[in-house]
């Protein structure tokens, strides 16, 4: 699982928000020794160092590809957000872009990737 420097507090947030909704995660709540297997990972967690290289191995470690898949989606989806650039907009054109990207549960810069690529 590929984390960059600037995905450690986002990767950390996300972690650290399963553990908080989930009482099983990272496993499946039916499986009878999910409870036990939750608490190793979470006392791994609480040893690991806030950057890339543990953090990308206690992913590797301990979350299943469906969570591998799911934080990847999450920071990719975060660095689209992240604008290195701005752009100027007349408010026809601005409502138009997020008219559009609402009616497909999109931002803005994913519609416009999805258009232009």
């Amino acid at each position: 699982m590929k984390i960059k420097k600037s995905d450690v507090a986002r990767t950390v947030h996300w972690v650290e928000s399963h553990f908080d909704k989930n009482d099983h995660f990272p496993f499946d709540a039916g499986s009878s020794k999910a409870a036990k297997r939750h608490l190793k990972a979470l006392k791994s967690w609480r040893q690991v160092a806030a950057n890339k290289e543990e953090l990308r191995e206690w992913c590797n470690t301990w979350l299943s590809e469906d969570y591998k898949l799911e934080l990847t989606h999450h920071l990719e989806k975060a660095r689209i957000l992240k604008a290195n650039k701005s752009l100027n907009l007349n408010n026809e054109a601005l409502e138009l872009l997020l008219t559009h990207a609402d009616e497909k549960d999109m931002t803005p810069s994913e519609l416009i990737i999805s258009l232009l690529s």
